[in-house]
């Protein structure tokens, strides 16, 4: 889905390069039944998943008032019925079977690590979790905590992504923020 086909105001959204790659590492198929987008801003990751999956139950969680309600315009617009929206500060509790097959994180409100555990104790056995950054301190301290974690295939990508834009009688590329985006699947216990 193209950026600006999404309902924005001031929030932030995960942009459509940087939405393929995390989609993409989330491993999601045919036998996937749930996704948690975690810290959702505008729901772009969450709402492409259920627009391209609508076999998939998505759970978008996000604590800003005017994001929630941005993710339930983008929800009425694309017409799918598939997303739940919690307005709430993650971790929070969840029933303890409550278990998803992919989560992703786009946002932790400063409780990163707290939101890493929540998630890894409600993802499914050989579920996939997938982070995005933009501030490196955030990115390290989630892969340092990672590394200690029940995980495999653990990895860490940064990418800038930039787009064609006409200046004057010439063109020139203008970059977006560098995005470091790190993938992993969760082991036994």
């Amino acid at each position: 889905m193209k950026d600006d086909v999404f309902i924005r105001g001031k929030v932030p959204m995960t942009k459509s390069e940087v939405r393929a790659i995390s989609i993409d590492l989330l491993g999601l198929d045919n036998t996937s039944k749930k996704l948690l987008d975690v810290g959702a801003g505008t729901g772009s990751v969450g709402l492409q998943v259920a627009y391209n999956f609508p076999h998939i139950k998505v759970t978008a969680i996000e604590r800003n008032k005017e994001a929630v309600d941005l993710i339930k315009q983008n929800q009425a617009k694309f017409g799918v019925e598939n997303v739940a929206v919690i307005e709430a500060y993650a971790p929070f509790e969840l029933p303890q079977e409550e278990k998803f097959d992919a989560i992703f994180i786009g946002g932790s409100g400063g409780n990163l690590t707290d939101i890493i555990d929540w998630s890894l104790v409600h993802l499914k056995l050989d579920g996939r979790l997938v982070l995005n950054f933009i501030l490196l301190e955030n990115a390290l301290q989630a892969m340092n905590h990672l590394e200690k974690s029940p995980v495999s295939e653990l990895t860490m990508k940064q990418i800038q992504v930039s787009n064609w834009h006409k200046l004057g009688a010439g063109h020139y590329f203008e970059p977006q923020n560098p995005t470091v985006i790190i993938g992993c699947k969760k082991l036994e216990e």
